[in-house]
């Protein structure tokens, strides 16, 4: 009879561990079922300042600040100002907040990204003295998840006319917009460089299949038309293409041209794919042709 009771025992016992097993594995984490911005941020809120306490001056809701909006494929703006004037941020505590921070977010998964700015308060409160129109918008339409006391009465002021844009303010703004116009034309010009190599790749990829060896860039066109138009299995304009560019990702690697308009990087974006595509076209017909 004891026998059979230990039995019976052991099988309740196991059959107690495969629930638990089956509970565990449908088990997901309560952060995933927040869906509002809104949600999603408070409750990462409360986490940090669970973590940081008196670190933490302010969390602010930024850009997407309805408390019922869903977020779908976007991130969440999220501004943290954090005391640098009461405490001494040496390199310690910069790389113990980085590392906690990093931890919150790992063990919090959110239905959203989460893209945190962290602003120190001193470096804030300068740029609100001087009408940062940043500052300025981050009061104006920012909703403050977490806050000891001065988001809201600030925004008070600002909505009274008291905070206002400052001469120093305009001459920042202007100073610096010239600046994003030459980054702009930089990432334009970074462009046609993508274009180039993904030409002289995928012709190298087709010279070689073809039984030549990979020549420098400004021997490929040459031999393009040596292995390919020559034998009739490839137009010559794809040889003018590559070409043209060479001598246009030259000009502009040697600073002789420092500006393009849209519909130019458009028109090789274009052509580019086109080449690509027939390299890799030329390369299927040689390998099947080797195979037969």
């Amino acid at each position: 009879m004891v026998k059979k009771k230990s039995k019976k025992v052991s099988k309740k016992t196991s059959s107690n561990k495969k629930v638990k097993k089956k509970d565990s594995k449908k088990a997901s984490p309560k952060t995933l079922r927040l869906k509002t911005d809104h949600e999603i941020a408070t409750d990462f809120a409360m986490k940090a300042h669970e973590k940081f306490e008196k670190v933490i001056k302010s969390v602010v809701l930024f850009g997407s600040v309805e408390e019922k909006k869903v977020s779908i494929g976007s991130d969440i703006d999220i501004i943290m100002i954090i005391d640098d004037v009461s405490l001494n941020w040496d390199q310690e505590l910069i790389a113990w907040y980085r590392e906690e921070l990093d931890k919150i977010l790992q063990r919090n998964p959110y239905s959203a990204k989460l893209h945190i700015n962290t602003i120190k308060l001193s470096t804030w409160w300068d740029d609100l003295m001087k009408g940062d129109p940043v500052v300025l918008n981050i009061l104006r339409s920012g909703f403050p998840i977490l806050d000891v006391g001065f988001i809201e009465p600030l925004k008070h002021l600002l909505i009274k006319g008291k905070i206002k844009g400052t001469p120093e303010a305009i001459y920042q703004c202007i100073q610096r917009a010239p600046s994003h116009i030459a980054r702009s034309k930089a990432a334009e010009l970074a462009a046609i460089d993508g274009l180039y190599w993904a030409m002289v790749d995928s012709a190298h990829g087709a010279l070689i299949a073809a039984g030549y060896f990979p020549p420098s860039p400004e021997h490929v066109m040459v031999d393009l038309k040596e292995a390919f138009v020559d034998r009739k299995v490839l137009k010559m304009k794809y040889v003018e293409w590559y070409k043209d560019l060479y001598y246009l990702h030259k000009k502009i690697d040697h600073r002789e041209i420092s500006d393009l308009k849209g519909i130019e990087i458009d028109m090789w974006q274009e052509r580019a794919e086109e080449f690509m595509s027939v390299m890799i076209d030329l390369v299927k017909k040689i390998v099947n042709s080797k195979k037969k």
